[in-house]
């Protein structure tokens, strides 16, 4: 593995407060203001080639990368790469990796940290939203020319880097292209939102190990333009998996 692959680029997201929700949307409101500490996000969504190496050093055969639901799932699925690894639509090395699960997800940042002995993790959604949105009073809209929705027509994701939309923080395509996992609970079931805004600390939203949906931030080639907002909040179930499903790493200063 490359210095790049073992230290991918990263966007510094520092301490401070920031505004995150939306009253327009039901999911997503109240707005609220949080505090975050520091944190770092990979300016692009994890690639296949990327992945490939959690694949190749035999990622899913090892039960020490997995919560303990998602060694489950995979004990039961017998999973060996995501969906569509085969499909030349989906998996050329740029593009971000997709058809992949929240448990998939997780393992490979444990995967990684052993690797690097660096902490990579899943973002929270809030931090997620915090990378994404613009800085108040700062930059406008992202042109729709520069995100990849379904008004593009594109039918398949572009390169995870080098093209796009870039958030203030300089993290490329949050918006559009693939969804990414958080590693934030939305709920026991696809249906029910028991995690609602305003966004606390204090209940059990962040536990890892559980078969509770997860939510997805950003939007993709596939969905409309009005998903690909900042503040808008999807989920799905861990062990789901689709072709606009990806995610993107980051981790603590």
């Amino acid at each position: 593995m490359s210095d790049a692959f073992l230290a991918p680029p990263v966007a510094t997201i520092p301490a401070g407060y920031y505004r995150i929700g939306n009253d327009a949307l039901e999911a997503s409101r109240p707005t609220h203001t949080v505090h975050l500490a520091g944190f770092l996000i990979a300016l692009g969504a994890v690639t296949n080639e990327q992945f490939a190496a959690f694949i190749h050093d035999r990622g899913y055969a090892d039960s020490g990368y997995w919560t303990t639901l998602g060694w489950r799932w995979q004990r039961t699925q017998q999973k060996t790469t995501p969906s569509f690894w085969d499909d030349p639509k989906f998996n050329q090395p740029a593009q971000p990796v997709v058809g992949i699960g929240w448990y998939e997800a997780y393992a490979f940042t444990r995967w990684l940290r052993e690797k690097t002995k660096l902490p990579w993790r899943l973002p929270t959604e809030i931090e997620w939203e915090a990378a994404a949105r613009a800085k108040p009073g700062t930059a406008p809209l992202i042109p729709a020319s520069e995100v990849n929705t379904s008004a593009q027509g594109i039918g398949q994701p572009w390169a995870a880097v080098g093209q796009g939309n870039a958030a203030w923080c300089g993290a490329q395509n949050m918006l559009g292209n693939v969804w990414e996992w958080t590693s934030t609970r939305w709920g026991h079931n696809w249906q029910t939102m028991d995690y609602s805004y305003p966004y606390s600390t204090a209940d059990d939203r962040e536990d890892p190990d559980s078969s509770y949906a997860r939510v997805m931030r950003g939007g993709s080639w596939f969905d409309p333009p009005s998903e690909a907002r900042p503040e808008v909040r999807a989920r799905y179930l861990p062990g789901s998996r689709a072709s606009n499903i990806g995610f993107r790493i980051g981790r603590g200063l």
